[in-house]
């Protein structure tokens, strides 16, 4: 017969197991019940768009990881030079601002051909226009991994004089199922942006008599609606401005007898009304969009015929503002009823900016300096210098976003830094370059990662914050 004392703890045991299990079943049960219903259904709404999933476990995988990881930044794309506000913004949050002199993760590089034309990316698919054995080529990458889509190509026809690449220098233009690019020598294509094959094309240098005074094709096609603006620079057929059907590639109408500069049209909506501004060969001009229709043309451009002009214009609000190496600075207030009123005019260039872009700051307008080498600050509407900031970087391309800026430099170093306008603080720089300069084109921001150029390679950096 048992002791007591053993009978007593036996019992005891026993009622903390019980107690235990009945404690712990319905979580159990609960876990179970979840883990089944994972299994019979994936829900959608974890997908980004552009990231369609076709039964494929490996692709639905890495559709959700890039939603966990940055959900802030899908789908905004980067589809033309100036990005998707036409400012070089993004409106992107959630970036990781804390990579130390080392530089942001690397993602992926590939190997790039000549020229400076910027890559640009909407949804999962990224164009590389660049030159590569003789050809002008267009290639289609995966924007996430770099991996290879489709190439589409051409001859490649222009050959620089000068010590510079050969081109192309005009960055694509991505919008929907499409991509349009217009190289070195004039050939205007537009592309199916899921296979590559061609739409339609036009030789704007045969179609309008083109002759290459300095530089070649440089600005970037800019499109509004149904039309595709490009500074074509046809003197003789008076066909220095030309909007093409960008679905058909007609010509829809042509404007001005000036010759083409290096610097991208903008489009804007000023007093209620579209305007599209074209800094041309030798003039700032004024277009309606919808016809051609010439507002005004003010001669603007260097004495030195081979000091081409490649910023784009300023603009903001009501204020538009050209900035050129040796050509200085024109600000004008555009008004109600097409004509203008000129602010101010620098002959000083006191922020003479060749071919980088321009950002407006709290009424300011930032940029660097060519012959400087250093970012200067003005008042937009007077040109007051505010402020100046020398750097390793000495000049290169700026993003705003998520409430700070990136700058790639010349020399393929990185930064990120807050300007106000009292001044700029680093929160970072690559003590290294990241690419090997010279990094002459415009960098792209997508969904959390940054891809910038040089003459040799793509490299793709991740700007994404890990998921906590």
């Amino acid at each position: 017969m048992a002791k007591p004392q053993a009978r007593f703890l036996f019992w005891g045991i026993a009622l903390i197991l019980v107690a235990a299990i009945a404690f712990a079943f319905p979580r159990l049960e609960a876990a179970l019940n979840r883990w089944a219903e994972s299994s019979v259904d994936v829900p959608e709404s974890p997908v980004p768009p552009g990231d369609e999933v076709v039964g494929k476990p490996l692709e639905l995988a890495r559709a959700l990881e890039r939603r966990a990881i940055c959900p802030d930044h899908v789908g905004i794309g980067w589809p033309s030079l100036l990005g998707p506000n036409d400012d070089c913004t993004s409106p992107e949050t959630g970036l990781d601002w804390g990579w130390d002199e080392s530089g942001p993760p690397e993602k992926w590089r590939v190997p790039a051909g000549d020229g400076y034309t910027s890559p640009v990316v909407l949804g999962s698919r990224l164009v590389l226009f660049h030159r590569s054995d003789g050809q002008e080529v267009v290639d289609c990458l995966d924007a996430e991994t770099g991996d290879s889509l489709w190439s589409q190509s051409w001859p490649a026809t222009y050959k620089c004089p000068f010590n510079h690449s050969s081109g192309p220098y005009s960055a694509p233009v991505l919008e929907d199922d499409r991509v349009y690019a217009i190289g070195a020598g004039g050939r205007l294509v537009c592309l199916n942006v899921e296979d590559g094959s061609e739409i339609w094309h036009r030789d704007t240098h045969e179609d309008y008599r083109v002759e290459i005074e300095v530089w070649p094709v440089s600005a970037s096609p800019v499109i509004d609606g149904d039309l595709l603006f490009v500074n074509v620079g046809g003197r003789k057929a008076k066909a220095g401005v030309v909007a093409f059907d960008k679905r058909t590639g007609e010509t829809v109408w042509t404007a001005t007898d000036d010759g083409m500069s290096c610097s991208t049209p903008r489009l804007a909506t000023i007093h209620d009304r579209r305007f599209l501004f074209v800094w041309a060969a030798d003039t700032l001009v004024l277009l309606n969009p919808e016809d051609g229709h010439v507002y005004w043309r003010i001669p603007f451009a260097a004495k030195n015929y081979e000091a081409a002009h490649g910023t784009p214009p300023l603009i903001v609000g009501d204020i538009v503002l050209v900035s050129g190496y040796q050509t200085g600075n024109l600000c004008l207030r555009i008004l109600a009823d097409g004509s203008y009123e000129e602010l101010w005019r620098d002959k000083r260039e006191l922020l003479d900016s060749q071919y980088k872009n321009l950002l407006h700051l709290d009424g300011n307008v930032c940029g660097f300096s060519m012959v400087r080498k250093r970012m200067r600050c003005l008042d937009l509407e007077t040109g007051t210098k505010q402020w100046e900031w020398r750097s390793k970087i000495t000049a290169g391309s700026t993003i705003g976003v998520d409430g700070h800026y990136l700058v790639v430099g010349e020399k393929g170093r990185l930064a990120a830094v807050d300007m106000t306008p009292e001044g700029v603080e680093e929160m970072t720089m690559t003590v290294r370059p990241i690419l090997q300069g010279p990094v002459l084109a415009y960098p792209a921001l997508h969904n959390g990662l940054l891809y910038i150029r040089s003459d040799t390679e793509l490299l793709c950096v991740d700007l994404r914050r890990e998921a906590e």
